[in-house]
């Protein structure tokens, strides 16, 4: 039965999905035709509208490339690699290695979204190479699955962004503290239930060997994510090999870490983004060798630096156009102070859609959310919650996340989310029931 649905939609996402640059596109149109249709704006002023807030998040959007590159760099670091390798080589089964490989994913997504994209990938390749006779679509939508847990983790944008000092809403909500969010025992349970949960339902998804697409060696030979480099003669080349070097900005970055720590200073996506940055510096040999790892990190960020600005024109739409205000007054006249948090997260799911992207997303909603949550008495907290979990469990389903697993496993789009359909029915029952049991 679970083979027969998996197949439905492994078949139905290769017909229909287009990529996800297209998508940002038909959501832009979509949301124009709603500007005009629901309020009567002028095209020619929903046009500057998207014009004016195009360029309004480039903070943010540099915020989210840095949260990529640094987890990639960090996971391309040989010693990382080895590392990686050697637990790979752990499973004896597929069905031990399927397990293995999602369990494994579930901590390194809590861990650091950008890492898990990349790490998870590399333990995948790993054990297909390994292990040639395994169905490599299960193993890679294994090595994804842990993307349904980012916003209950250590790297969760919404909740992080809104205990940075400076965050475009703390004149709106002030900092919330992550013990309200992804500490809270909402998002403990939720977090817990899906690690659990969610690599079991992995085992069951297994193809039947009539069905199994194994991976192609050849795809791997010469696809190496960084190796290290030789130390010329020139004085250029040997500064750009010193340990020293290296040794002294890991150094002077674990001390600032520390020092930050020390001084009671809280986790957010800036000092996240700094310690995986020294944590790369230290795996890497040298400096050249990290600035390589970087630019190779940088072109599996290149969805966002295209797509943010996007997301930050249709912001501007439908601000400028007052859908913000249209849909808040729809969220009032159907929410309670009980019921908010669980529309949130619908409408989440829904904008997600739109905006596949947390830091995008929630530039989008949270404008529509928190004046008809402050007029309801709702905490903020619980407004960023729904809309985090609304989007982390989209992530599963989201082409958008997964390109950067996609260049290091070289899979098919169209086969990983056929797979990540289930998962995502699954994590919809788990996020809902986590906010009923505790709402408060």
């Amino acid at each position: 039965m679970i083979s027969k649905i998996l197949m439905f939609f492994v078949n139905l996402m290769q017909k229909y999905l287009p990529d996800p640059f297209t998508i940002a596109w038909i959501i832009t149109l979509t949301v124009v035709g709603m500007a005009v249709g629901m309020t009567g704006t002028p095209i020619m002023k929903i046009v500057d509208d998207w014009g004016n807030g195009f360029f309004g998040i480039l903070s943010f959007a540099m915020q989210m490339a840095m949260v990529i590159v640094t987890g990639y760099a960090l996971a391309a670091a040989p010693k990382v690699q080895r590392w990686l390798q050697s637990i790979a080589a752990i499973p004896k089964t597929q069905v031990q290695a399927v397990l293995f490989i999602g369990f494994a994913s579930m901590v390194l997504y809590y861990m650091n979204w950008g890492l898990g994209l990349i790490a998870g990938g590399l333990i995948a390749r790993e054990a297909a190479k390994k292990n040639p006779t395994y169905d490599f679509r299960i193993l890679v939508a294994a090595a994804f699955s842990g993307i349904i847990i980012t916003h209950g983790g250590l790297s969760a944008s919404i909740p992080l962004l809104i205990n940075t000092k400076g965050h475009f809403l703390e004149k709106d909500i002030g900092l919330i503290p992550l013990s309200q969010t992804i500490f809270h025992p909402q998002a403990l349970f939720i977090s817990l239930t899906l690690a659990i949960v969610i690599p079991l339902v992995l085992v069951l998804m297994i193809p039947k060997k009539e069905h199994t697409i194994v991976a192609d060696p050849a795809m791997f030979d010469s696809d190496a994510i960084e190796a290290q480099t030789s130390v010329g003669k020139e004085i250029s080349d040997r500064l750009d090999s010193s340990r020293f070097l290296k040794w002294t900005l890991g150094a002077l970055g674990t001390a600032y870490i520390g020092a930050y720590f020390w001084k009671g200073g809280s986790l957010n996506i800036n000092i996240l983004i700094f310690i995986f940055l020294i944590l790369g510096v230290w795996a890497h040999s040298s400096l050249i060798n990290y600035a390589r790892a970087t630019g190779k990190g940088a072109s599996t960020a290149g969805g966002i630096i295209l797509q943010f600005p996007f997301y930050a024109g249709i912001l501007g739409i439908m601000k400028g156009s007052g859908l913000v205000e249209i849909i808040s007054d729809v969220l009032l006249s159907l929410a309670t102070y009980d019921t908010f948090e669980v529309y949130c997260y619908f409408s989440s799911l829904i904008i997600s859609i739109f905006v596949p992207s947390a830091g995008g997303h929630w530039v989008v909603q949270a404008p529509i959310m928190l004046p008809a949550a402050a007029k309801l008495g709702v905490e903020p907290w619980k407004v960023a919650m729904g809309v985090a979990w609304g989007e982390s469990i989209w992530n599963v389903v989201c082409p958008f996340w997964a390109l950067p697993l996609l260049a290091i496993a070289k899979i098919s789009i169209r086969d990983l989310i056929g797979f990540s359909v289930l998962l995502f029915l699954i994590g919809n029952v788990v996020a809902i029931s986590g906010i009923m049991l505790f709402p408060h």
